[in-house]
């Protein structure tokens, strides 16, 4: 079947369909392809669109805006860069040729296109900058400066305290205190954000200090009062729960069920087992080298590398 007819442009196919569509060796030379502009060339696979002409094509770059080839599929080869690759001396061919148009100044090409964005980002940001500048400067006129966007997140557990109470445990001298602590700590955390965010996603936020819920009548710009005094814009909440580091994310389904377990824990043994469990969590989102921040710097204070290393620590303790 031809490869435009067998995904039309209203049906956009998967990798692993890409890959089926293929003849056995053409799917072997198109993964070591594939695997060469990753590891050579350090471009990502993952650029489609829609051609009239070829179906869909997948573009290899680092972005749409900087991409090194185009590949075409057709019914017993991929086409790429004038290239009918069929064989292993034509994918030589094709690499070869990709190499060549990667030294003629492909990064440069990148880093420029990266330097106008970057600049372009900065003046967009001064932009936003002056603009909100002034909304706030408004809005000052009419509210308590004392009590207008004051935020008061739970904190987060010391490391130091973290690795104290493992310490006890390790010596059979549970301390207690110390667990209770570091326990409450964690959910009430956890507890805050859960509630925090589930207000948001509805338009409404919850006052810091008499903890009211409050329609937002404007998401971005207009200030909310609360009867206890205090005033707060929905744009700056967010942004403090979100500067805060507050519990969210891929790791959501992990706090919230921390919620639920530490409510039904009643001995020191059982809460124990719980902090064990959520530093075991902890650890398995650190060994993934998932991108991004860790989800370890939602509930306990440190850099990335000083948490990393700490649970890493407790990990095999």
């Amino acid at each position: 079947m031809v490869w435009r007819d067998r995904f039309p442009k209203n049906v956009k196919p998967a990798y692993n369909e890409l890959l089926e569509f293929f003849q056995p060796n053409i799917r072997e030379l198109f993964l070591a392809f594939d695997k060469e502009m990753r590891n050579r060339f350090k471009v990502d696979n993952k650029y489609h669109r829609y051609s009239n002409v070829d179906g869909w094509k997948y573009g290899f770059g680092h972005g749409y805006g900087c991409e090194l080839l185009v590949v075409a599929v057709q019914s017993d080869c991929f086409h790429v860069l004038s290239v009918s690759v069929k064989d292993e001396a034509s994918l030589a061919e094709a690499i070869d040729k990709a190499q060549k148009l990667y030294d003629s100044g492909f990064e440069e090409r990148y880093a420029a296109i990266c330097e106008k964005r970057r600049a372009s980002q900065i003046e967009r940001s001064k932009k936003r900058v002056e603009r909100e500048t002034l909304q706030i400067a408004k809005i000052m006129e009419t509210v308590d400066a004392s009590k207008f966007n004051k935020f008061v997140w739970c904190k987060k557990v010391s490391r130091k305290d973290l690795e104290r109470l493992y310490q006890s445990d390790a010596k059979g001298m549970l301390d207690e205190t110390l667990l209770d602590d570091i326990g409450y700590t964690f959910y009430t955390r956890c507890k805050q954000s859960k509630e925090a965010w589930a207000c948001m996603r509805k338009g409404e936020i919850i006052c810091h200090h008499c903890h009211a819920v409050l329609a937002a009548r404007n998401k971005f710009n207009m200030p909310v009062t609360c009867t206890c005094g205090y005033s707060y814009t929905y744009r700056e909440y967010r942004r403090s729960c979100c500067a805060a580091n507050m519990p969210s994310g891929r790791a959501t389904p992990i706090f919230h069920q921390f919620i639920e377990k530490w409510q039904g824990g009643r001995t020191s043994a059982q809460k124990m087992m719980l902090i064990d469990w959520l530093i075991h969590e902890f650890h398995v989102t650190l060994m993934s080298n998932s991108r991004g921040r860790s989800v370890c710097m939602n509930l306990i204070d440190g850099s990335q590398k000083q948490i990393k290393e700490l649970i890493e620590k407790l990990a095999y303790k």
